[in-house]
């Protein structure tokens, strides 16, 4: 009668950790959530981002550290830019509307690297036919070379004197991704799928 109760209990005694096992698995597997694939190319490990103390469109002095909270998206670029800059401020919006309200708590700006032409009252001009609610920065000389190094955007200035702008300026053209710590996180290259960085803008809005 011994060995046959011992041989119970230690029976009982194996269906119970199965059990937990079991129960360990099932709690896995319905909790468990897979780490996010970014669809930009990501930042690793994630910094702090460049400062950027500059003056936007309504004259009114701007810090980017100050945007903790929001998810920035960032493009570098000039009023005076035949192509590149215009289709990305179109994606911008396309972001934006896609979002919803998501969107609220997002910010667009655009930084230019052009200040000799690009003023405040061009900038606001500018910015106002994509979204009014648009940021654009602009620094002076001193500032712009800071920030071109700092986020590593390229600028070759192309002389044209018989057209009306005078000069074009070929350049680095990705869109930076800042995430509510004020880290650096993502990049995209022009021509990125808009609905792409929507995916990743939601997620990190939610995190």
């Amino acid at each position: 009668m011994t060995t046959s109760s011992n041989r119970r209990y230690q029976l009982l005694g194996v269906l119970g950790i199965l059990a937990l096992v079991a129960a360990s698995v099932i709690y896995w597997a319905t909790n468990r959530t897979e780490a996010y694939e970014f669809n930009g190319g990501e930042i690793s490990p994630a910094a702090a981002a460049p400062a950027l103390d500059l003056t936007d469109q309504n004259g009114e002095s701007f810090s980017l550290s100050q945007e903790n909270g929001n998810v920035s998206l960032i493009y570098f670029g000039y009023t005076t830019c035949p192509d590149l800059c215009p289709t990305t401020l179109i994606d911008f919006t396309t972001v934006k509307d896609e979002l919803g309200e998501d969107g609220a708590d997002v910010d667009f700006i655009m930084v230019t690297f052009d200040p000799e032409r690009d003023t405040e009252e061009r900038m606001k001009e500018y910015l106002n036919f994509f979204d009014p609610e648009f940021i654009g920065l602009r620094g002076d000389d001193a500032q712009t070379e800071q920030f071109l190094t700092n986020y590593g955007v390229t600028v070759n200035r192309v002389e044209y004197p018989e057209s009306e702008t005078g000069y074009l300026l070929d350049h680095t053209a990705l869109i930076y991704v800042i995430d509510k710590e004020g880290r650096l996180r993502l990049t995209y290259p022009y021509g990125t799928d808009p609905l792409m960085i929507v995916e990743d803008v939601q997620h990190l809005v939610k995190e």
